[in-house]
């Protein structure tokens, strides 16, 4: 091969590699550049949707406020609607009183000519007056003396009417009791001659022998379905409780003082034999058991 072909040679050698050390910078060179403008693109399109997403808050926002504003305006109207009736009705009151202060005053004059009519009558009236008073006075005394002897009369007698008539109820009932005492001395006396004793005429009564001591025993009453005054009925008729226990009837226990506290009734032992023995937790009824 001649030296000049070989020099072209090397020539097309080293313009290659330029063509291709070129070429593969500006290939790199425009990768860059495109993905900066793909990343550009990127963030101006995400600046764009905040900017449309701002916008319509702003937009939502404007709408709010004018609605506020809209009401406000309706609101203010309103007011000031108010304000002119509630003005029109204070002129028309600032009217109406002027109107009665007028009356007032009108009034207010012809009170005060009623008033002085009526103190010139009234001075001649107490005048009038003082002078029937005087000549009244004794009559008056006379027809109130009167009166009050009349109205004495009257009570004395409603009093002695009264009396009489309590008096005569009085008698009616003496004579009605009398002839109940009467026919009871009757009755007692001819039961006592069947053989009734006093002692039977007992309450029915029940109970339990708390303490004995020889012929004294204390009876605690446990049944006293009459709710009598025991006390009472022993100081009138004293009467008797029979003491009994499971073996059967031990003697009599007369009643003697009765203490209402304890519901206790104090009593006098009568054995049916000597040899029976009244202990505490015996029995005691005024009826038979």
């Amino acid at each position: 091969m001649s030296p000049i072909g070989r020099v072209f040679i090397v020539l097309n050698l080293v313009l290659a590699g330029f063509v291709v050390g070129f070429g593969g910078t500006y290939l790199q060179k425009q990768h860059d550049f495109k993905s900066q403008l793909l990343a550009e693109q990127k963030a101006r399109s995400e600046e764009v949707g905040k900017l449309q997403t701002d916008v319509a808050r702003l937009e939502q926002e404007r709408n709010t406020f004018e609605n506020a504003k809209t009401a406000r305006e309706t609101e203010l109207d309103a007011m000031k609607n108010r304000v002119a009736q509630v003005e029109d009705e204070n002129k028309r009151l600032h009217q109406q009183n002027a109107s009665f202060e007028g009356d007032i005053k009108q009034l207010t004059s012809l009170a005060g000519a009623a008033n002085t009519e009526m103190k010139a009558a009234f001075a001649q009236a107490e005048a009038a007056y003082k002078m029937a008073t005087a000549d009244q006075k004794v009559k008056d005394e006379a027809v109130r003396a009167k009166d009050t002897a009349e109205a004495e009369n009257r009570t004395l007698k409603t009093t002695i009417a009264s009396l009489q008539e309590t008096i005569g109820n009085k008698d009616l009932e003496i004579a009605g009791l009398t002839k109940d005492l009467s026919e009871n001395k009757l009755l007692v006396a001819v039961a006592t001659q069947k053989g009734f004793l006093t002692s039977m005429a007992a309450p029915s009564l029940a109970g339990m022998v708390t303490n004995a001591s020889g012929r004294l025993c204390t009876i605690q009453v446990t049944d006293n379905p009459g709710d009598v005054d025991i006390g009472d009925v022993i100081a009138k008729m004293p009467f008797s409780f029979a003491i009994y226990d499971a073996s059967g009837y031990k003697g009599e226990a007369t009643a003697t003082h009765y203490e209402p506290s304890a519901k206790a009734v104090l009593c006098n032992l009568t054995l049916v034999s000597d040899n029976a023995k009244i202990k505490e937790g015996d029995r005691a009824s005024t009826k038979t058991p």
